[in-house]
C-alpha cells in the first residue's frame, strides 16, 4: 500500500483540536534557551558571544551568536490557532537535524476529477537553519503521491514573521490560507494545460531517457547500472499503474508517474533517520518536479 512521506515519523496528532495539544501530545512542549559556553580543562574561560541552543529536555541543538532569538515553539506556531477550523492536525515532530514540523490538513479540492488534499507543513527550529515557514504540500489522493512544485506564479512556501499580537497572528493565518488557495488554483492550471500536452510512446521513452540516461549501460559498475535500471522500471510501473489511466499519453499523466515514483521511492541513509530523510527530500525537493516539467516541455515543444 502506498503511503504519504510522512507516514512513519512523528506522532500522530489526530484529534488535537489546537497548537498546545498538538505540541502536548508530540512531546514539543519543552522549551529552549540560550547556555553559555565555557571551554579550557576546569571550564573557566567563557567563549565570548556565543551560546548553545538547549531545550528543558537537556538536547543540545547548536551554537549561536548572542544576537539570535529563540521563537518557541508555541509562539511560533501559535499563529496556526487562528485559522480555519477546517484545518486538521495529522503529525508532528522533530528531526535528528533539529526541525520541528506540524503537518496538518486543509478540505480535499479536484483537479481533473482526481481528489487532492492540501497539506500544510509548518517548521520551527533552534539553530538558524529553519526559519518559521509554512509549507503547502498537495498529495494526490488516489495513489499517495505529493506535488511540491515551486511556481512562479505562486510559492508553496510561507515566512512567517514573528508577532505577539492578535491581529497580526491573524493576518499570518490568513496568508498561509490563501497561499494554499493560489498554489491549488495554479496547479490546476498547470494540470489542464499538461492533460492537453500529448505525448507519444517515442516521446515518454524519451522523457525516461532523460531522467535515467542508460547510453553506455554495459559500462556501468553493478551497482550503479541495477539502481538506474530499477529506477526506469520503478518509474515505468507508475505510469502504467491503474490510477494513471485517464492521463496516460499525456504529460500530466507522466507528471503524476514522476511524483508517484518519487514520493515512495525506497528510502536510503542510516535506518534511525532514513524515513525523515525521505520525507524532507519528498517534501521540500521541489526541484526534482521541475525538473520533470522542464523535460516534457523540451520534449513536446
Amino acid at each position: 500500500m502506498r503511503t504519504a512521506s510522512w507516514e512513519r515519523i512523528g506522532t500522530d496528532v489526530v484529534g488535537c483540536n489546537n497548537m498546545e495539544q498538538v505540541l502536548k501530545a508530540s512531546g514539543l512542549d519543552y522549551t529552549v534557551e540560550k547556555k553559555p559556553i565555557y571551554l579550557g580543562e576546569n571550564k573557566d574561560i567563557l567563549v565570548p558571544n556565543r551560546y548553545a541552543t538547549v531545550n528543558s529536555q537537556g538536547k543540545i541543538y547548536d551554537v549561536v551568536s548572542d544576537k539570535f532569538e529563540i521563537i518557541q515553539n508555541l509562539d511560533a506556531f501559535d499563529f496556526v490557532n487562528y485559522m480555519s477550523d477546517e484545518i486538521n492536525f495529522l503529525k508532528a515532530g522533530e528531526t535528528a537535524g533539529g526541525m520541528v514540523y506540524v503537518i496538518a490538513a486543509l478540505p480535499e479540492v479536484s483537479i481533473l476529477g482526481d481528489a487532492f488534499t492540501p497539506h500544510v507543513i509548518f517548521r520551527n527550529g533552534f539553530s538558524g537553519k529553519f526559519k518559521i515557514t509554512a509549507a503547502i504540500c498537495p498529495l494526490r489522493i488516489v495513489c499517495q503521491n505529493q506535488f511540491n512544485v515551486a511556481f512562479r506564479e505562486a510559492e508553496n512556501t510561507v515566512t512567517i514573521r514573528h508577532v505577539a499580537n492578535a491581529n497580526a497572528k491573524l493576518e499570518e493565518a490568513r496568508e498561509v490560507l490563501k497561499t494554499s488557495a493560489d498554489f491549488m488554483g495554479t496547479l490546476n492550471a498547470c494540470a489542464e494545460s499538461l492533460a492537453g500536452t500529448k505525448l507519444t510512446p517515442w516521446m515518454v521513452e524519451r522523457v525516461l531517457d532523460r531522467l535515467f540516461p542508460i547510453e553506455g549501460l554495459e559500462e556501468m559498475n553493478a551497482f550503479k547500472r541495477n539502481r538506474l535500471v530499477t529506477a526506469r522500471e520503478a518509474f515505468s510501473a507508475a505510469y502504467n499503474n491503474d490510477d494513471n489511466q485517464n492521463f496516460k499519453g499525456t504529460a500530466w499523466g507522466v507528471v503524476n508517474a514522476y511524483t508517484d515514483y518519487i514520493t515512495h521511492l525506497a528510502p536510503s541513509g542510516q535506518v534511525q533517520t532514513r524515513d525523515e530523510g525521505k520525507f524532507m527530500k519528498v517534501t521540500f525537493g521541489a526541484p526534482s518536479v521541475n525538473h520533470i516539467m522542464d523535460v516534457i516541455r523540451q520534449i513536446a515543444a
